[in-house]
């Protein structure tokens, strides 16, 4: 009865501030703070999940300055992250036996501690503070859905599933509106590419991704439950839910597609190709040798349509994006001038780096004349962003973090049937997209991957 009494007191409290308060950012604060004591009062531990399914939404309004004091501006982004690492810090106190357990916990803190004494020669300190915030949250979810899975394994697979399916009811909604009512943004050359409720539409495409990735691996543990239940029940699945599943996926693969994100059509490539290869090889090797071979047509036949009948097929925004070379479809190339042009900046201090989060910054005050055009400052590469940051000691804590759980998982397939193949090939998934993306910056994307890490762990 205290502690309910504590709690009516301290929104009353809050409401009170609101009155009085003359700004609304600390309005929009205060009506925050109230909905979470609500959330944790009605569900518990569960609450938590609840920024899971909020986040991709809320990226719309991720640089929406809600605080701001002197020269410390704390935007939605950041207030979201010191959230929910300040609740999972009392989460993983609540459940510190079984904290102990959670599988790359050594590693993990290892590389957030090496980020976090890097703020004493940072050349961002603020960036470093907010940079070293995200990867603890990448921990963080991962850590919770592992326990709450192995604690709660049936109830927390139902939560999970629906959470994550309707965690891209608005994103998917705003997109196909924004498809239909050709309001999506005009990048490169490439107009209405659909973004959703998130800032670009690199983070809807490996949003639509990983969930994809996630469809699957449900759809193939429902095949396996179904035969098996079939065997003894014939008449049980007179209508299969796993054509649910099926039209699931291929609505993420349009929306991936006209996303206009090659890296996650790669992605998606590589995932499909590995699925294919181990459970249908032969098939998968003369579809892929087939494409492969009308890849290599389409440009003479292509040239002779143009020639003859003057239709260039490459007018389609699709396939131009597919087959064309100009200086934006280049980006490897852009890539790699960025690339050679940093490291020499990097081999100044080649150890310990910059301070982690500090690359935009460095880049910004080093950066030729010839690359001004370049506004994101971005390395789109994480390997590159965390050695330059963090140093050669940071890129192998950050590598070690994958290497660990790679290890863990093919161990784990090793002597369980490859049962999760799907979530191995998903790391390799990531780890390519990481190669060409910022994907330590797509924040509501990699806080689905690492939750979806995290209850896949537990193996239960």
């Amino acid at each position: 009865m205290n502690k309910l009494t504590f709690t009516q007191g301290l929104i009353a409290a809050l409401l009170i501030f609101t009155i009085f308060n003359p700004t609304t950012s600390g309005d929009i604060l205060a009506f925050l703070a109230i909905v979470i004591i609500v959330l944790y009062k009605l569900f518990g531990d569960y609450a938590l999940l609840a920024l899971l399914l909020a986040r991709p939404t809320m990226d719309y309004w991720r640089d929406y300055v809600i605080f701001s004091y002197n020269a410390i501006h704390i935007n939605m982004n950041a207030a979201v992250s010191v959230l929910l690492l300040l609740w999972s810090i009392v989460f993983f106190y609540k459940h510190l036996s079984e904290f102990k357990k959670v599988p790359l916990l050594a590693i993990w803190i290892a590389f957030i501690l090496w980020c976090s004494a890097s703020l004493f020669w940072s050349y961002d300190k603020m960036a470093t503070i907010t940079e070293t915030l995200k990867g603890a949250n990448l921990f963080a979810l991962f850590g919770m859905s592992y326990i709450l899975r192995q604690k709660h394994h049936e109830f927390f697979d139902k939560t999970f599933f629906w959470l994550f399916i309707s965690a891209g009811i608005l994103p998917f909604m705003a997109a196909i509106y924004q498809f239909i009512s050709k309001t999506g943004m005009d990048i490169d050359g490439t107009p209405n590419r659909i973004y959703g409720t998130f800032a670009h539409p690199n983070i809807l495409a490996t949003f639509s991704l990983i969930l994809f990735i996630f469809l699957f691996q449900k759809y193939h543990n429902y095949l396996q439950h179904a035969t098996r239940l079939i065997k003894f029940k014939p008449n049980l699945f007179k209508e299969s839910k796993g054509e649910l599943y099926i039209l699931a996926m291929i609505f993420l693969a349009i929306i991936i597609a006209l996303t206009y994100t090659r890296i996650a059509w790669i992605g998606l490539t590589i995932f499909l190709l590995a699925i294919g290869l181990r459970y249908a090889r032969e098939k998968t090797l003369i579809f892929t040798a087939s494409i492969l071979v009308l890849y290599g047509l389409f440009f003479p036949i292509n040239y002779w349509m143009e020639s003859n009948l003057n239709i260039n097929l490459q007018q389609n925004h699709l396939i131009a994006r597919l087959t064309s070379r100009n200086m934006e479809a280049d980006s490897i190339s852009w890539r790699a001038d960025l690339f050679n042009k940093v490291i020499p900046l990097w081999t100044k201090h080649p150890l310990i780096g910059y301070g982690y989060g500090s690359f935009a910054k460095v880049w910004d005050d080093n950066k030729g004349v010839e690359n001004i055009w370049d506004s994101t400052s971005e390395a789109h590469n994480d390997y590159l962003k965390v050695g330059f940051e963090s140093g050669l000691v940071g890129l192998a804590l950050y590598l070690g973090i994958f290497t660990n759980l790679i290890y863990h998982e093919i161990k784990f397939g090793q002597k369980n049937a490859w049962t999760n193949f799907v979530f191995i090939v998903s790391i390799f998934v990531y780890l390519t997209l990481s190669a060409s993306d910022n994907m330590l910056h797509h924040t509501p994307v990699i806080w689905w991957w690492w939750a979806v890490w995290g209850y896949w762990s537990a193996k239960v």
